[in-house]
This record gives structure tokens, sequence and C-alpha cells, in this order.
């Protein structure tokens, strides 16, 4: 089963003002992850739909959308898709993995990603929890992404995009590891703001295999190695990074809220679910959704896809 989160329906176009070149123009419905991202999944799944992660029992065909955009500002981000997709996100998902070069578009995509996902969490849910200092930090985050996206600034200066690239688990040696971690790495789209205390706080946006994380927040950096998007240019794909544990132990319980949402599904939807697959085996069989599914069996068995029924 695929899952992503955050889904919604929106008219195409509104009045407003735009949130990257602050005039007021007819807005777009943008998509906050973009829209390849979503037709890569869908294409390479082994059905035609992609499952909504809050309600997992609805069938998508399409990510979220948000009314931030002008279409001349729509058109600029698209430029850095569509160098992102050919150059780093479709060879990565094709096994070409080694020195994948990457040029000044590069960190313009990520920080367009996490402008995005940052303004629709703060639009859809607010800042509710968060530490005075963290909310200043928040805006502080925003306005330096926005004037960079701009050309205003050389760049992002501490809010940093440091980005990494997620494969299939063959084996593990710590506790607590959720069966469905294969499916969750390779084919779930995910987003949050996290913080802790009032001293971390950052974006998180995970395209499937590919994690970005936005710094709004980090007061030690240099722990993050292997990771970090360049200005001008950089090489990405290289497996040798090392993350801080405590956003290793955060993945994990990301991937474990993933697999209680899987579990929420109806006995009647799950019975869909395999009749969907069955329907079409050659498609199914040769479908990235099954390697990952494949993977999560080969680790913990069948009953991490398809639970039996009590």
């Amino acid at each position: 089963m695929e899952v992503a989160w955050h889904f919604s329906i929106v008219t195409y176009f509104m009045k407003g003002i735009c949130r990257l070149c602050n005039k007021e123009q007819e807005l777009r419905g943008s998509h906050i992850i973009p829209s390849f991202i979503f037709k890569w999944l869908k294409d390479s799944s082994g059905t035609d739909f992609i499952r909504y992660g809050r309600h997992p029992s609805l069938r998508v065909q399409d990510g979220i959308k948000s009314y931030l955009l002008c279409d001349g500002c729509e058109g600029l981000f698209n430029g850095w898709e569509t160098e992102f997709a050919n150059s780093i996100f479709h060879p990565c998902n094709e096994g070409k993995i080694t020195s994948l070069s990457y040029r000044d578009w590069m960190l313009k995509f990520a920080v367009s990603v996490s402008w995005r996902v940052l303004n629709f969490i703060i639009d859809d849910k607010g800042l509710s929890g968060f530490p005075e200092a963290l909310k200043e930090k928040v805006d502080d985050a925003l306005a330096r992404w926005r004037a960079f996206l701009m050309d205003e600034a050389p760049h992002p200066a501490q809010f940093e995009q440091h980005m990494f690239l997620l494969s299939s688990v063959e084996s593990f040696s710590i506790k607590g590891v959720p069966s469905n971690i294969n499916r969750y790495f390779l084919r779930t789209i995910d987003t949050d703001l996290v913080f802790g205390g009032d001293k971390v706080a950052y974006v998180y946006s995970k395209m499937c295999p590919i994690v970005l994380v936005g710094f709004v927040e980090m007061p030690h950096p240099e722990r993050w190695k292997g990771t970090k998007i360049h200005v001008k240019k950089g090489i990405f794909g290289t497996r040798h990074y090392s993350l801080p544990s405590k956003f290793g132990e955060y993945i994990l319980d990301r991937a474990k809220e993933a697999q209680k949402l899987e579990r929420s599904i109806s006995a009647k939807q799950k019975k869909k679910i395999k009749e969907t697959y069955f329907k079409d085996k050659e498609r199914g069989i040769k479908s990235e959704s099954f390697k990952a599914m494949a993977a999560d069996v080969e680790l913990f068995g069948e009953d991490a896809v398809f639970e039996e029924e009590e």
C-alpha cells in the first residue's frame, strides 16, 4: 500500500497575494510536494491509486495543493523541479546513484520544497506548542528562504538544506524497527515540522526514498555529515553520510505512525487492495511497490504486508 500524507482537492485559481513575489495576482493551486513525485509513485505502483495517509481507506490520484504562488512564480519552481526530477530523482529510482552532479538549481529546489511545506503546515495547523524563541526562528527561516529564492540573498544562511537517499533495509541490529520499514523508506511521501525543546527545529520532507531536511534551528549542524546541499554545485548519491542518532529515532517513529495508519484500514478495503494486486499480476510483480513489500516480507514474514484477520 502506498502512503502519501496530507491530501486535498482545491480549485485551480483564486485572487490573492503571492507568497513569493508579494504581488496581488491570480494564485494557482500549487503542489506542496512536487507533482512528478506523485506521478512516479502511481506509475511505479501495482495499482493506479495512492492511498490517503490520514484516511487510508480513501484512494486518490494526486498530492495536496495550496494557494501560495502566482503563475510566474509557479513557473520558476517548475524549472528547478524539472532539473531535480531528471538529474536526481529518476536516476536514483533507477539505481543510478553514483556521483550524480548538481548545479545551483539543486539548492533552489530544496529551499522551494522546505519553504512550501513550512508555509502549508503553518496555514494548516499553526505553531501551537512551539516556544516563542522557535516561532521567531520559523519567521526568520521563511524570510531567508524567500529571499534566497528571489535572488535577494546569496545563500540560505544558517537555514541549511540537507538531503540524503534511503535504500532497502536487508538486515538490522537495533530494536523497534517496524515491519513496514521498506515501504516507508522507499514508497512513502511524508511532511512534518519538528521541534525539540527550544533548541532544535526543522522541516521534514520525505519524497519516497529521498529525504530533505530544512534547518530552522540546529545547534550542531556539524553532526550532519555528507548531506548538506551546496550553493553552486556538488555531488549527490553518496551512501557515506552520518546523521544524529535522534534523527534516526525520529524516522523510525514516522514509520511506526505510517504502520498504525495502514493497520487502521478496514477489512473490506484490505480485501480490495489484495484483489487489485491480483487483478494484474504481471504489473503487480514488476512494480516498485511489490519490491518494497517483498523486502518487508523477507525481513518479517508475510504478516508484515497482509496481517491475518482475527
